[in-house]
């Protein structure tokens, strides 16, 4: 059976909603959630930097539509430096097939899972639920995050998370378990489980969307820095060398 067209569509986008920057090949600091800023002369302005990508370049933006798919066009880089970037986006996007939100590893935060459990099960004598467990987070995205743990974490359980960004706000989201430890022990080194956020409403996706976005963007420049740092020492050995 063949495929049928590619379903398209017009969609206006506006300052402050959220696109994925994706390039054509390798580029450090991408896929890039990023807010347009400002939309003039048909031309949509965002802060930040796009490098490596520079003007004239084409890239693919990502555009999620809630309860419907991700929908993608092609853009071109019209203005480029190095506090803001603009880019010029074809007016036809193309439905794509759901795929997995930008993630990134989470450095020493940790996530409370709360398991449902039947009303005869009481609180212990801490008070605290026997479904409650904090575990370290592996990775983060909006659309779920991934933890580890050894528990007997089934398929299709429903848990529900709490944790907190650094400099964002509480979250407590219902979830459900897409990978138990027994799927994830042979690729990891360490067993973790994979969950996967249910309902979550636009206002919870686009905080934590942002919130990644700012995780990549400060990592990218700490990373940065450091190798500029590195290139000016090997630079300054190699002249006392001299």
């Amino acid at each position: 059976m063949e495929d049928g067209p590619p379903q398209t569509r017009r969609m206006i986008i506006e300052a402050g909603d959220l696109v994925i920057l994706h390039p054509d090949g390798p580029a450090g600091g991408f896929p890039m959630v990023v807010a347009v800023d400002q939309v003039a002369d048909g031309q949509h302005w965002f802060l930040g930097c796009c490098d490596p990508i520079a003007r004239g370049e084409t890239l693919t933006v990502e555009s999620p539509i809630p309860k419907d798919a991700r929908y993608v066009t092609r853009a071109t880089v019209t203005a480029s430096s190095d506090s803001t970037f603009a880019l010029k986006l074809e007016p036809l996007w193309e439905r794509v097939q759901q795929r997995a939100f930008v993630r990134i590893s989470a450095h020493n935060l940790q996530v409370r899972i709360v398991r449902s459990l039947p009303p005869s099960c009481a609180d212990d004598e801490d008070g605290e639920a026997p479904g409650d467990a904090m575990h370290q987070l592996v990775d983060i995205s909006a659309g779920g995050i991934r933890f580890e743990s050894n528990d007997d974490y089934e398929a299709g359980e429903d848990v529900v998370c709490h944790f907190e960004l650094p400099g964002s706000l509480c979250f407590v989201l219902p979830a459900r378990i897409v990978r138990s430890p027994e799927h994830l022990r042979a690729s990891a080194s360490k067993p973790s489980v994979a969950v996967e956020f249910v309902g979550l409403d636009e206002t919870h996706r686009s905080q934590l969307l942002r919130w990644v976005y700012r995780e990549q963007v400060r990592r990218h420049r700490i990373r940065d820095r450091e190798q500029e740092k590195a290139q000016k020492l090997a630079e300054k050995r190699k002249a006392s060398r001299r």
